[in-house]
């Protein structure tokens, strides 16, 4: 069994290496400012559709961009707590992770397939320059016009690049939580391949890590409290909202947009649920191996352990008041798509 000793090389891999998080890790000031700007030059251009079309959809999606212009903000503020969440019991994970390789997969699977999701957005931009772009050759419109025309859509796409930095944040942080649970994981699977009976000292350091464990996901918890139910009531208002849109209009700019909140909405929250998939999983693998103990010590030991885990309260909250859970998620999945489903027909009732 892979053991946590204090003194060995340290490694920061397991930490969250996005671009908002290394910004705020390093205090780099240049970034922070790059990302605040370009938070602030959406809401500037936003504001003004507002103001030329006095559309209540554009006044929404003002209230869209500057949703996560505030989260920027905010968690910018609370740089010194995004510091503590990751330092605690860091040292400890970097060492187990020199010692067991798995954990470094683990990170690399899903980090790899967060990091995707960059190219995978600004494809979606890119279909709406290609389509605009087409609209304008149609019009016989100058090369010169048609080439300041693809500029601007690539700058406005990367530009608009800057909300899945904050979604790619608080997912490598979901992460970090993660993979203290995975470490608590493969000690028991440990034990399990193991053909001595279970000592007092392995299961001991076990709910101890299992502890820190729940300490990290308390401390991701704090950090993000204001910002999932602004994110949630943002991203799900505009699935809707543009889901209205092309019903009653179809445009494939809104289609786009629903496209990437479905899909950043999808991501995150598989991210968030797993922290308690996770922390729940240990209760099987403890119980499949308690058969192999024999002293009086260790059944308390183990007792206090099974009692733990079978709380369920292990994970992140909404406003601390619902745990997001997977049983949650698939509720919540479920009634989402039944408003979605009813929705064309109250706007339907309304107009006519």
């Amino acid at each position: 069994m892979s053991q946590v000793h204090p003194e060995v090389q340290y490694d920061e891999y397991h930490q969250p290496s996005g671009l908002f998080a290394k910004a705020l890790k390093t205090n780099n000031k240049k970034i922070l400012s790059l990302l605040l700007l370009s938070f602030t030059a959406v809401c500037c251009e936003t504001l003004q559709h507002f103001k030329i079309l006095g559309s209540l959809f554009v006044l929404w999606y003002f209230f869209y961009a500057t949703s996560y212009l505030v989260i920027c903000v905010y968690l910018i503020f609370k740089r010194k707590s995004f510091k503590e969440f990751i330092n605690y019991f860091a040292r400890e994970i970097a060492t187990y992770m020199s010692n067991d390789t798995s954990i470094r997969k683990f990170i690399t699977k899903y980090r790899t397939l967060t990091t995707l999701g960059y190219p995978f957005i600004f494809t979606l931009y890119s279909i709406n320059a290609t389509f605009d772009v087409i609209k304008m050759d149609q019009q016989s419109q100058s090369n010169y016009q048609i080439a300041i025309k693809i500029f601007s859509h690539i700058l406005r796409s990367i530009i608009y690049l800057n909300r899945y930095a904050i979604i790619q944040f608080i997912i490598e942080c979901c992460l970090h939580v993660q993979v203290c649970f995975k470490m608590v994981e493969d000690q028991i699977e440990s034990l399990k391949m193991s053909d001595s009976s279970l000592n007092f000292e392995e299961m001991q350091q076990i709910r101890q890590l299992y502890d820190v464990a729940i300490e990290k996901s308390r401390k991701l918890d704090s950090l993000l409290f204001w910002i999932f139910p602004v994110y949630y009531f943002t991203c799900i208002g505009s699935f809707q909202l543009n889901l209205v849109i092309i019903i009653y209009g179809f445009n494939h700019l809104y289609l786009i947009f629903m496209v990437r909140e479905v899909f950043s909405l999808i991501l995150l929250t598989f991210h968030i649920a797993n922290i308690n998939r996770l922390a729940n999983a240990a209760f099987n693998q403890v119980y499949s191996r308690s058969y192999k103990v024999e002293s009086i010590e260790m059944q308390n030991e183990m007792r206090f352990f099974f009692t733990r885990i079978r709380r369920g309260d292990v994970g992140l909250n909404i406003l601390k008041i619902v745990l997001i859970t997977p049983a949650f998620v698939t509720s919540f999945g479920t009634l989402l798509l039944t408003i979605a489903l009813a929705i064309p027909t109250i706007f339907k009732k309304n107009l006519t």
